[in-house]
Order: C-alpha cells, then structure tokens, then sequence
C-alpha cells in the first residue's frame, strides 16, 4: 500500500494523472488484500477523482464500481456513496453503452440494501441510458423494476405516478411489462394478497426482472420487508385512479 501510494505521489508531481490513478487502485487492491476497508474507500476514491479530473469520467466510474463491490459486505453505507458517485460519472460520460453493467450492480445492491431512494433513482437513469441505445426490451424491464421498488416500500403514488409518465413512452406502453404493471395496480385496488401474488404469477415479465427485483417481485406485496398497509395503498389508487389523465370521479373537461 506504502510503496503503490508513494508511486502515485511521484506520478502526480509529475503531472501524470493517469498513471497516478492506476496505481492509487492498486494500493486499494493491497488495503482489500490487507482487509483495511477504510483505506480502500479512500484509494478508490482518489484514484476515481484523478481519473474525472483528466476528463475521463467513465474510467472513473470504472474505479468507483471496483471500489464498492469490494465495500459491499464490510461498510454498506460507503458502497452506497460509490455506486451514487459512480453513476453520476456514468451519466456525465454519456458513454450509455459501457453502462450497463454498473448500473446493475448498483441497483441489485440498493434493492438488497433497501436504499428505496437510490435505487428508484438509478431504475429511472437506467432506463433513460437505455432509451438512449433503443434497448427497447431492457428499457422495459427498468420501468416495471422501478413501479416493483415502488410497490414493495409502499409508495404506491410514487409507483403510479411512473406507471403513468412510462406510457407516454413507446418502448414500455406497448410491453408485456406494461400490462403487468397494469394487472398489478389492478390487484392492488382489491386490497387481496392473493389477487397481487397471482398478478405477480401471471406474468413472466416478473421473473425477468434482474435478480433481486425479482425477489421483491415474488415477494409483494411485503417484499420491502416493513408492514404494508393494502387497504390504504387500494384507497389511495382509487383516488389515484386516473383514466386518460383524469380522475375517474371527475367529468372530463373537453372544452
């Protein structure tokens, strides 16, 4: 760790960030070797600020994702800032083809985590990243990922809400995830456990979610693991309850 950081300090004042960066990540790898979990935190962190600051913002994210899969187990709070950090790098790249993999890797880790916020977040850049590419299926399965986060932590205006501004998109209102989302806001309407497990059973599109979106699937309406009120989420969706943009105990203005 010593000799790979004093290395990185001679690259620096030497204006070579570059391989400055490379040997601030192998100092890190000798901290994880070492189990000196803060260190690696600290490593990668630099090596990734080095990276941003030489315009290399993908390489830098690159370096963050190393970074917190190896802070997973050990400092969850630390490998949640770096999967965030490190998809603020991947969209400002713009770089959405060499994404995807950090993308999922983060969300898998916010959904295990129960980071609802995060990974609501990451769900919707996903899936703007993919619209971006014309990943039309995957660009999907973000969508109904996003409504299932939604869905399992209770938020069901939040879960609604992008329900409605995803079918204004092509890639998802013409899916099978479409109709999934909409036979599970059905289900939930009837405040029934049963009715919500056999939407989830119905259709495929669930269990094709990535994996531990899939989980949280197979597990609704409880699977964020708190208690869910049903009949509250059935009255707020009928208040909710919007037909073409317009609630359904109001008359439709067409003038």
């Amino acid at each position: 760790m010593e000799c790979y950081e004093k290395a990185a300090t001679g690259h620096q004042r030497q204006s070579s960030f570059w391989h400055a960066a490379k040997l601030l990540e192998k100092a890190g790898d000798a901290a994880r070797d070492a189990r000196e979990f803060p260190a690696v935190e600290d490593y990668y962190n630099r090596s990734a600020e080095l990276y941003a600051s030489q315009g290399r913002p993908a390489t830098a994210a690159e370096a963050l994702n190393r970074g917190a899969r190896t802070m997973e187990d050990v400092h969850q709070q630390a490998a949640v800032t770096m999967y965030s950090k490190a998809l603020g790098w991947i969209e400002d790249s713009g770089k959405d083809a060499l994404a995807g993999d950090i993308y999922r890797q983060a969300i898998n880790y916010f959904v295990k985590t129960k980071n609802w916020d995060n990974a609501v977040a990451a769900l919707l850049k996903f899936a703007v990243s993919l619209d971006n590419l014309q990943a039309t299926s995957s660009q999907a399965k973000a969508y109904l990922g996003t409504i299932v986060v939604c869905l399992a932590r209770g938020d069901v205006s939040q879960g609604w809400s992008i329900y409605q501004d995803a079918l204004g998109i092509d890639a998802f209102s013409r899916s099978d995830e479409a109709f999934a989302a909409d036979s599970l806001f059905e289900a939930y309407r009837t405040a029934s456990v049963e009715a919500i497990q056999g939407a989830v059973k119905g259709h495929r599109c669930f269990l094709n979610l990535e994996n531990q979106l899939a989980r949280l699937a197979k597990g609704l309406p409880n699977g964020g693991g708190g208690e869910i009120d049903l009949k509250k989420m059935a009255e707020k969706l009928g208040v909710l309850g919007l037909v073409g943009g317009v609630a359904v105990d109001e008359e439709e203005d067409l003038t």
